[in-house]
């Protein structure tokens, strides 16, 4: 069912694949529940989501389309034909999913990338750190992945599993030298 934010009816993921007519999407229909119940809170804010895996590059039109026009989507594949697929708010990294490094913070992080237990942990120990909020690994056919560092929250579906980091809100002026875990929330969520 559609979301009612700041007055506008925003569609559901399901229903933003539905009515997709760019490139090809493929994923697994049990998916888009689970989409939605960790992704929907981000949607028509200023978020930064990465993809890896591009495939045909159809998921990352979704995705846009689904967070809105305020939405920064990155998407990561190691073929170089998938760099015609940026477009407005859409950029193509290309690497080796094991060797992405990250700079900057991503809100979400989706792991659809090689399918493969040991690459998708590597990953998951690289990039976890710098994110902000949900990591998602699918097609985790073949087992989870080992999750080291051990995510605060965390979820397993089939074929899926879901890592959150509960959000540390810091308000008003210290009085005294901040932990070095109170200066990473910062960082993190902001003052």
């Amino acid at each position: 069912m559609s979301k009612v934010h700041d007055g506008f009816r925003n569609p559901t993921v399901w229903e933003v694949f539905q009515a997709h007519r760019g490139r090809q999407i493929d994923k697994w229909r049990h998916y888009f529940d689970i989409y939605e119940r960790h992704f929907a809170k981000y949607v028509g804010q200023s978020v930064k989501v990465l993809e890896i895996g591009v495939d045909h590059g159809g998921s990352l039109q979704m995705w846009k389309e689904y967070f809105g026009p305020k939405a920064e989507i990155v998407g990561v594949d190691i073929n170089p034909a998938c760099q015609e697929y940026a477009e407005d708010q859409i950029t193509i990294w290309i690497d080796d999913q094991c060797n992405v490094r990250i700079k900057d913070y991503f809100d979400i992080v989706i792991d659809d990338g090689s399918h493969v237990s040991a690459h998708q942990s590597i990953t998951y120990r690289h990039l976890w750190p710098e994110t902000r909020g949900v990591y998602l690994i699918e097609d985790c056919h073949n087992g989870y992945p080992l999750l080291d560092p051990h995510p605060q929250i965390q979820t397993r579906y089939p074929w899926v599993v879901v890592c959150e980091k509960p959000q540390r809100i810091i308000k008003g002026t210290p009085s005294r030298a901040l932990n070095p875990d109170e200066v990473k929330a910062r960082e993190l969520y902001g003052v």
